[in-house]
């Protein structure tokens, strides 16, 4: 009963994922359940056919023979349905968890790598969700065997009590040391793939780190770190490989106990004249359907039970929250002016306050500079604006109506940040720019505008160049543009720019400022920056200082009255 509670528990805890179609899994269930009474009948048969042939009655016999035939072209039929059914319902199924994963990625906040490691993630997304497409098939599969042993046993009681005591006994020995050792094996395995995952962390933050490795001489140490990993690992896994090999063994050997009971039995009674060589078929061949049954009912409850730990991780990425992370709204009016303010915004982080009651209103079609010393809270401007975090104070709006009112689609889609290293993945410039919009006309207009199109055309495979690892084959510079390009194919209304100029040289930080200068006639500019040209650029200058607005302005003004400018102009 323990056993059965816990694979009860597994199910449950899977289709509260809501990741498979009805229709799909009435398909894989029906199937299931052809396929299995289809098999059932074939010991029958083949038991009618030796009872004919013994009693030399050649036309019942050539009669029952076709009807094995039909009987296993049924149920080889039942089988490919089976396949399809379990295809169609793994494709789903997979889409589906990955979707999920990826959607609610890009809702974490900036604390969850501190929860869920990256390796965590991508493993998850990858290995775990490929094994949990299988459940399904696996829960329908155990049904599906079970009834058929059950059902076996049942034509074996009624040859014969005493046949079928023995192999119910032996079936009931059998459950119970598979349920024991696949308890303790997963109990190992979950901590063989903890393990695992600090192994597979390190190993990412020592590809990351190579340059400081080679510099400082860390190979020993880190080798160190990892054999520690490591030795905690093969202590788990050989635990779980030694219950993993008891049921393998113990299990097979318990039933074949019952085969050799069985077939004294059988002797026994033939040689008194009880039963003829018939019936001998018909027990060894449910008895087989049982031996056969119950080593696939093992494996999938094996690979069952060893996917609770990979649907526990699935779980645990799905069902990850905290304080700060933010649900939308069901505002969908994607009108949006651009239009931006901060009413008493005060916001805590780690016991820490960063902002401090600040307030400010930016007009759409502006370019508004946000300045201050690092460490002030200027980025956490940003992160709210981002929906990173929650003001623990005060308000925050676009278009006069709150930023958590919003639907996820219209305030991403208004709301786009460019920053001092933007990310490009390892595909073409086309590719890259398809991730945003994928029409053509809209990606040329967008380079032109930001004074790319040029260069990328000067390529051999223009647009279709590949950009590989976060673009190194390309410049600083480039790259910063095609992110720009990006950017403006979001069709955001209000562009977040930190510090996009810091590691430009002398020309392109010139050109970046000219685009600024022509994207603020149609969108919202605010930019953090330690940049006097940019600040003299902009219509306003905001000063933080310490969390709090501590000047606003332009630069001119500020420059005359203001301390704290006046110290970052230093």
């Amino acid at each position: 009963m323990i056993m059965i509670k816990r694979y009860y528990l597994i199910a449950k805890k899977y289709f509260s994922l809501k990741v498979s179609d009805k229709k799909l899994l009435f398909h894989l269930f029906f199937s299931n359940l052809l396929r299995s009474v289809s098999l059932l009948l074939i010991p029958f048969v083949a038991s009618k056919v030796v009872e004919f042939a013994t009693i030399k009655d050649y036309k019942l016999t050539l009669i029952c023979s076709i009807i094995f035939l039909l009987v296993s072209l049924v149920y080889v039929l039942f089988h490919h349905y089976n396949y399809v059914a379990y295809k169609n319902n793994s494709i789903f199924t997979h889409n589906k968890l990955q979707k999920l994963i990826l959607n609610k990625v890009t809702l974490y906040d900036e604390d969850f790598t501190k929860t869920i490691s990256t390796s965590y993630i991508v493993d998850t997304a990858f290995n775990d969700v490929g094994n949990l497409m299988k459940i399904p098939d696996r829960i329908f599969d155990s049904i599906g065997g079970l009834l058929n042993i059950i059902i076996a046993l049942i034509i074996l009681f009624s040859v014969n009590v005493y046949i079928g005591l023995l192999a119910l006994v032996l079936n009931l020995i059998a459950i119970y040391a598979l349920g024991f050792n696949i308890k303790k094996r997963d109990y190992y395995l979950s901590f063989q793939r903890k393990h695992q995952d600090d192994i597979s962390s390190l190993m990412g933050q020592i590809l990351d780190g190579d340059r400081e490795i080679k510099a400082f001489n860390m190979e020993e140490s880190l080798n160190n770190y990892l054999e520690k990993y490591k030795k905690v690992w093969r202590r788990n896994y050989f635990k779980t490989r030694k219950y993993n090999d008891n049921f393998y063994v113990l299990v097979p050997t318990i039933l074949g106990f019952g085969k050799i009971g069985i077939y004294f039995i059988l002797a026994f009674l033939i040689l008194n004249g009880s039963y003829d060589v018939s019936i001998l078929v018909l027990v060894i061949g449910y008895y087989e359907n049982i031996q056969n049954e119950f080593t696939k009912l093992s494996d999938k409850l094996d690979e069952f039970s060893a996917n609770s730990i990979r649907l526990g991780r699935v779980y645990k990425l799905l069902n990850y929250k905290t304080k700060n992370m933010l649900d939308f709204g069901d505002n969908n009016n994607d009108y949006i002016k651009g239009k931006v303010e901060f009413k008493n915004v005060s916001f805590m982080y780690e016991k820490q306050e960063i902002l401090k009651n600040v307030s400010f209103e930016i007009p759409p079609q502006s370019f508004t500079a946000i300045v201050g010393k690092s460490g002030s809270g200027k980025s956490t401007i940003f992160r709210l604006l981002l929906r990173l975090y929650k003001a623990n104070k005060g308000t925050i709006l676009l278009d006069d109506d709150s930023i958590y009112n919003y639907t996820k689609e219209v305030y991403s889609s208004n709301v786009s940040i460019v920053t001092q290293k933007p990310f490009i993945f390892d595909m073409s410039i086309r590719e890259n720019l398809n991730l945003v919009d994928s029409n053509h006309e809209h990606q040329i207009e967008a380079c032109k505008r930001v004074g790319i199109h040029d260069y990328i055309m000067s390529l051999k495979d223009g647009y279709n160049t590949k950009l590989v690892a976060d673009a190194e084959n390309i410049s600083n510079g480039q790259k910063q543009l095609i992110a720009l390009a990006r950017t403006l194919l979001s069709k955001s209304e209000v562009l977040l720019f930190d510090e996009v100029t810091s590691s430009l040289d002398i020309n392109t930080s010139k050109h970046v400022m000219n685009i600024l200068k022509d994207l603020k006639r149609d969108h919202t500019i605010l930019m953090i920056t330690h940049k006097p040209a940019l600040m003299k650029m902009a219509d306003d200058v905001i000063v933080i200082n310490h969390g709090k607005l501590v000047g606003r302005g332009k630069h001119k003004d500020l420059l005359k009255d203001n301390k704290y400018y006046q110290i970052l102009q230093k």
